[in-house]
């Protein structure tokens, strides 16, 4: 396994709070957020949004003033996972930046064409319009740390969180930047809970025992080369994509039995969704315990499966043992990753 690469900081906004540690301890016990619903087309689905008090500090910053909620959310695990990782502001300025999302600002998109409908073409807000693009939140975040290096953004299912770390561990070894920083985010609407409901991994109603509860945030690390007291991110790999249930624990399961691992803790990502039978085949082979940590932070897709990463690194950090990430996501998407202690 490659030691080459260090995760120096993360940083996490969730519906429990900021706290990696507290949010860890308060998942474990079972601890749930408020729960609050969404409604569209006469439907309605139970959510877990971030509390506005817990991104109150990005409002000083003057471009997020009239942004939307996921560039907050974003930018608040941004500051965190920054400051954790201890880097200078010389070196916050030659920060890469790799956004990944699998909605974007979808609020202000909605409002932003419900405008075109009810007033007509030409009429949608030129306020609105900025924050409707996919790399809105990466523009905000590479102006808060003035980076001159890459701000790029990626879009896809749960898995794309392990893809932008991918791509993050690629412009290290290029040489493109000395830091990296890779966040993933998610907002919540109506919208998008009316499309993922088909997929069947939302729960319809809050005392639903299948699904998951819809939900918003953002989580994020620091990838560097230098920093041998940290946590390694040992790989971190994708998988052919899948067509079948089926398939999905298939190519899990080979994505994993070709490497030699031996994880004390294993993060997945499916449970109460019909693919979690096909996960729990692939990652029972190693007969550890799992970490459900959509108990209390619900589903927020690519945020979630970085929020899987950050309590990963927690458990390095206080066990010194390997954590393994498994990420099926809901469009074929495969992917995996291992951190570990450093000797």
């Amino acid at each position: 396994m490659s030691k080459g690469i260090h995760i120096l900081g993360t940083g996490w906004v969730t519906p429990l709070g900021r706290s990696v540690p507290d949010v860890c301890h308060k998942n474990s016990h079972g601890e749930t957020p408020t729960c609050d619903t969404l409604e569209f087309g006469g439907n309605t689905w139970p959510c877990y949004r971030v509390d506005s008090s817990e991104v109150a500090d990005t409002n000083a910053f003057a471009r997020l003033r009239r942004s939307g909620t996921i560039s907050h959310f974003a930018l608040g695990a941004a500051i965190d996972a920054v400051k954790s990782a201890g880097l200078t502001p010389e070196e916050q300025s030659h920060l890469a930046i790799v956004f990944a999302t699998s909605d974007g600002g979808v609020i202000y998109t909605h409002r932003f064409f419900a405008e075109l409908e009810a007033r007509g073409p030409g009429s949608g807000s030129p306020l609105l319009f900025p924050e409707t693009v996919y790399n809105a939140a990466a523009s905000h975040i590479a102006a808060y740390f003035k980076s001159d290096r890459e701000a790029t953004a990626m879009v896809g299912d749960a898995s794309v969180a392990l893809s932008a770390i991918s791509a993050g561990q690629e412009l290290l070894t290029s040489g493109a930047a000395k830091h990296v920083l890779v966040v993933a985010a998610n907002e919540c609407d109506a919208i998008s809970a009316a499309g993922y409901s088909r997929w069947e991994f939302l729960r319809q109603s809050s005392n639903d025992p299948d699904g998951n509860i819809f939900s918003e945030g953002a989580a994020a690390v620091v990838l560097g080369s230098e920093g041998s007291e940290k946590p390694v991110l040992a790989w971190c790999r994708e998988g052919r994509p899948y067509f079948s249930q089926e398939e999905a624990g298939e190519s899990l399961g080979d994505l994993l039995v070709s490497h030699d691992l031996q994880p004390s803790l294993v993060l997945p990502s499916c449970q109460r969704t019909p693919l979690q039978t096909h996960e729990a085949n692939a990652i029972n082979q190693f007969g550890v315990k799992t970490f459900d940590l959509k108990i209390s932070l619900g589903e927020g897709l690519a945020f979630t499966a970085m929020t899987q990463v950050v309590a990963a690194v927690h458990h390095v950090e206080t066990t010194h043992d390997m954590a393994l990430v498994s990420v099926i996501g809901f469009a074929g998407g495969i992917a995996a990753a291992v951190m570990t202690g450093n000797g």
